[in-house]
């Protein structure tokens, strides 16, 4: 699941880059960036950059799966605070979509997890307004990163699906969940926003995994 639009991959990757470096003003101007689409884009550009968000989840888990990749059936095990089991219908339809969007891309459903993404963008551009983009974008990036650190575990088909983030990310994750319309994150001094190449987006010492199909 793939976007096909570069902005939307490029600005998803630099989330990515921002988070995994804890990098609080990287993060809040590249959510600005998606803030300052016109409200009758907001939905189809929002959609993109969470495709492209879970193509790099995606990937990262059937890397992760080595030969067993092409046999797999991908399940996840919901959990709350208090390590009971929750029910995906039990979650916000918002939620639960994204999920679903991302079990579909990796049970190679491709139609499924277009319809899944729908879903999960349904409420972008309408009353609801601008925050609800961003916490769409929001909820797919915490989702990716978890991912991505379930990925890299030496035994990932052990582990479980959201490992704790480091201390820095689980900050910055948490400081972005908390802003609204009517407030405005403490950014410092507001620099340029440096162009993510979706190319050299890195976690640490390990590159984002791009997509097998996609041309050289």
């Amino acid at each position: 699941m793939r976007s096909d639009d570069p902005e939307a991959q490029a600005t998803a990757h630099q989330l990515v880059h921002c988070v995994l470096d804890a990098d609080q003003v990287g993060l809040t101007e590249t959510l600005e960036t998606v803030a300052a689409h016109p409200a009758d884009e907001q939905r189809a550009y929002v959609r993109e950059v969470v495709a492209e968000l879970i193509n790099v989840a995606t990937t990262a888990v059937r890397d992760s799966a080595g030969p067993l990749r092409d046999r797999a059936a991908f399940a996840i095990d919901l959990r709350d605070d208090d390590n009971d089991r929750v029910g995906i219908d039990d979650l916000e339809p918002p939620v639960r979509a994204t999920i679903r969007a991302m079990l579909a891309d990796l049970n190679d459903s491709p139609e499924d997890a277009s319809f899944q993404l729908d879903l999960a963008v349904r409420g972008v551009g309408t009353s609801e307004g601008l925050e609800a983009g961003l916490d769409t974008v929001r909820r797919a990036l915490t989702m990716t990163i978890g991912l991505l650190h379930w990925s890299e575990q030496s035994e990932p088909l052990e582990g479980i699906m959201y490992p704790e983030s480091t201390t820095n990310e689980a900050d910055l994750l948490e400081q972005q969940l908390a802003v609204t319309d009517d407030e405005e994150p403490d950014t410092g001094a507001v620099g340029e926003t440096t162009e993510a190449d979706p190319a050299d987006v890195q976690e640490q010492r390990r590159a984002v995994p791009e997509d097998e199909d996609e041309p050289r």
